[in-house]
């Protein structure tokens, strides 16, 4: 189905990417628990924990106007 060169260019794409989700996990402000799970996730189901994390994982918060400029 697949020849080696496509298989292995697919495995190193995913690794980038589960390296890339990994990295920004282990950098967001989220507790360990929380990390640990997502890191569990991404790395045992490689292409939809990516995914899952992609859209569903720690997002920063969005600053509301009153935090931007709190003089106001």
């Amino acid at each position: 189905m697949f020849s080696l060169e496509t298989g292995s260019i697919i495995g190193l794409t995913l690794l980038v990417m589960d390296l890339w989700a990994i990295t920004k996990i282990l950098r967001s402000h989220e507790g360990i628990a929380v990390k640990v799970l997502w890191i569990a996730t991404v790395t045992l189901i490689p292409v939809f924990g990516f995914t899952f994390w992609l859209f569903m994982g720690p997002r920063k918060e969005k600053m509301t106007a009153e935090q931007l400029n709190p003089h106001l």
